[in-house]
């Protein structure tokens, strides 16, 4: 049980993390996205939520697949499988549809191949907001000989070689979602992230009990890293090829990293308090993560209603996570009349058990199976 008690502030942080991600992407409704600009502070806060999502994969790829790994109990081919098991029955139903729809009206309008333009979509993961991330991870997961390599090195060899990635992270920038090489260039700026996990999860429980009443400090931390953003004009993530605008720094790598210890922090310590929006967020995060897309572009030409920007944005939150883990039952349930060896991969989303069952108010999740 007490085993099962640290878990639960690191289930709520990914909560936390797609709620970032909706609520960054709700600034792209065309008529809300003109308060970027007044709400940039609040904009910082949110974007890049990502990081955190790569940061937990991390924590779990330590206390999960890297003991099979190093037992031979698993191989890279093993981890892959399991992986593309679980992402590939939306990618492959809604990330295909949009990729044929963008496909043809872009390749229409431009003279471009539909079929060629919709395969590069299908590749990079262009096609929606959150899509990138399946083949960018998939490939994290095929690098999981350089991860096993990494976790071997001494501790002082570990940090030194995170400390460089996070440099490089912050001039090569996240990649232009179209570019042919995003992919790869999503795996250079995120492999430090990653590898942030793995030394989190390395000593999860020392690591929580260091961060025990720091809170206010890593809060004014990720303060001043903000604050450092508005100053050299980081008002938004960096969507760049290789290479463009190589000067400007990007400093959300840092400030997420920040921004995940504090909240993991603080939601440790809040552990035996319910928050039952967290918790119903943390066992939909995946849904959220990869349907909010669709609804987003249902929502795109929302006019401006209110003359109050934040309360709009609140709520075409709050209806584009709604409506997405609602489409996706609804779609789960028009699948089950087809045959069972097509209905079960079909938009199969699975959920991590790490974060599944809801926690008891005393803040008991389950230890995960070993071979999840």
């Amino acid at each position: 049980m007490q085993e099962n008690r640290h878990l639960v502030g690191l289930g709520r942080l990914r909560g936390l993390a797609v709620l970032c991600v909706v609520f960054g992407h709700s600034f792209h409704v065309q008529s809300l996205n003109v308060a970027r600009d007044t709400f940039n502070p609040l904009f910082l806060i949110v974007g890049s939520g990502t990081v955190i999502f790569v940061v937990i994969a991390g924590v779990l790829f330590q206390t999960k697949a890297l003991p099979r790994l190093l037992g031979k109990e698993n191989r890279t081919r093993d981890i892959l499988r399991r992986r593309w098991s679980e992402l590939s029955g939306i990618y492959l139903t809604i990330g295909l549809f949009l990729a044929l729809v963008f496909g043809f009206a872009v390749g229409a309008r431009n003279d471009i191949n539909p079929l060629i333009y919709s395969l590069q979509m299908m590749l990079n993961g262009s096609m929606a907001h959150s899509y990138w991330y399946v083949p960018f991870f998939l490939l994290l997961m095929a690098f999981a000989p350089l991860h096993v390599w990494y976790c071997r090195k001494p501790l002082r060899t570990q940090v030194s070689l995170f400390v460089v990635g996070v440099v490089v992270s912050a001039f090569v920038h996240r990649p232009a979602p179209d570019d042919i090489f995003a992919v790869l260039h999503s795996l250079v700026y995120f492999l430090p992230v990653f590898w942030f996990g793995l030394l989190l999860g390395a000593s999860f429980k020392p690591v929580l009990n260091w961060l025990h009443g720091k809170e206010s400090v890593l809060g004014s931390v990720f303060i001043l890293v903000m604050a450092v953003q508005m100053r050299i004009g980081q008002d938004r993530a960096y969507l760049h090829e290789f290479g463009q605008n190589f000067g400007v720094i990007d400093l959300f790598v840092v400030q997420k990293i920040v921004f995940a210890l504090f909240f993991l922090s603080v939601l440790h310590r809040t552990r035996h308090l319910r928050m039952n929006l967290l918790d119903w967020l943390s066992r939909n995060s995946l849904t959220t993560f990869f349907m909010h897309s669709p609804v987003l572009l249902l929502l795109g030409p929302m006019p401006h209603l209110s003359g109050f920007y934040l309360p709009e944005l609140v709520l075409v939150t709050t209806i584009t996570i709604l409506g997405g883990v609602h489409l996706h039952g609804a779609l789960v349930r028009t699948f089950a009349v087809l045959p069972s060896s097509v209905r079960r991969p079909a938009l199969a989303i699975k959920e991590a058990r790490f974060f599944d069952a809801k926690p008891t108010v005393t803040g008991s999740l389950p230890i995960p199976s070993a071979d999840q």
